[in-house]
């Protein structure tokens, strides 16, 4: 979407790269309102979680509107329309997370855009902590291991959104839903089972195998392919903590319930496009200084994503 850009100035922007994670620090200059419309082709698929610094933001997404103020956060996607409005001089700080990086963590993810449910405030708190420490810390140096720490991040982000009061609701999909989480769960304790099948998940909670398919069908996935993805994202997060190589390829694949490692390496590489001993030396290389990224980050972030200012 191509909208005139009269009578606002433009907002300031750092971006932070710490391996696959953007952390952008936005500081408006005057009363702005940013709109974003999708279009293919425009680079991966990203969640948007919006954290005022100073300022009010009033946001808008598939019919759900609301404010947030200075240390609250609001999560959006970018596969949707949306806006938002930053007051004049607000500081805003922008955390892209890619999809994969949040349905593998986060139990019926799309719930919670445009805050659907309360937020819990003491998670709230250190998370909006943690992003801003991430900030200041690593504005102009690079952290020893990239990968490992865009990986924490991405965690305790899916940990603070999930502990959102969804009881405070009315929501007649509740029990559907923390049935659901209990299944994720289980699925977690036991990725390293490489006999773990649907029936087995199942029966350990005392449902028909018909009924555990249409509860991930809530995520247009199969019970499968999460599960692959879940041992995949774990393999990842083990390979980027060993840089050293204490543990071979071949021992975590076996380690996330992989039983063939060719099998392991070739699912690796369609899911990250990598091989699994390049996303350990990714881990090793430090990104780029911001002074050489910044220009690049401001471009993709008004120019691929098509965020424009407006009147």
């Amino acid at each position: 979407m191509h909208l005139p850009a009269t009578r606002t100035r433009s907002a300031a922007s750092r971006p932070i790269h710490i391996g696959r994670l953007i952390l952008e620090i936005m500081q408006a200059e005057g009363e702005q309102v940013y709109r974003h419309e999708p279009a293919a082709g425009t680079g991966e698929a990203c969640y948007m979680l919006l954290v005022p610094l100073s300022g009010r933001l009033h946001y808008a997404q598939a019919g759900r509107t609301g404010n947030i103020g200075a240390g609250d956060y609001v999560l959006l996607s970018q596969m949707e329309f949306h806006e938002f409005a930053a007051q004049a001089d607000a500081a805003l700080m922008v955390l892209r997370i890619p999809v994969l990086e949040l349905r593998g963590r986060l139990t019926s993810v799309d719930d919670h855009i445009g805050r659907r449910f309360g937020a819990n405030l003491q998670m709230t708190r250190l998370m909006v902590d943690l992003l801003r420490s991430v900030a200041e810390v690593f504005a102009d140096c690079p952290p020893p291991n990239p990968e490992a720490l865009a990986t924490e991040i991405f965690s305790f982000v899916g940990l603070a959104i999930g502990a959102e009061d969804r009881g405070s609701a009315v929501d007649v999909r509740n029990a559907r839903y923390h049935l659901r989480r209990r299944i994720f769960e289980f699925i977690e304790k036991n990725l390293g089972d490489q006999e773990l099948t649907p029936r087995k998940i199942a029966a350990s909670s005392r449902i028909s195998l018909s009924y555990l398919y249409s509860l991930f069908n809530d995520d247009d996935t199969t019970v499968s392919q999460f599960m692959q993805l879940r041992r995949l994202q774990r393999a990842y997060e083990l390979l980027v903590a060993d840089p050293g190589g204490r543990l071979t390829v071949s021992e975590i694949a076996y380690q996330v319930g992989f039983k063939n490692v060719s099998h392991f390496s070739r699912s690796f590489s369609r899911q990250f496009n990598m091989a699994p001993r390049d996303a350990r030396r990714t881990a090793q290389e430090a990104p780029l200084p911001v002074a050489e990224t910044q220009e690049h980050g401001v471009r993709r972030h008004f120019t691929v994503h098509a965020l424009e200012a407006v009147p």
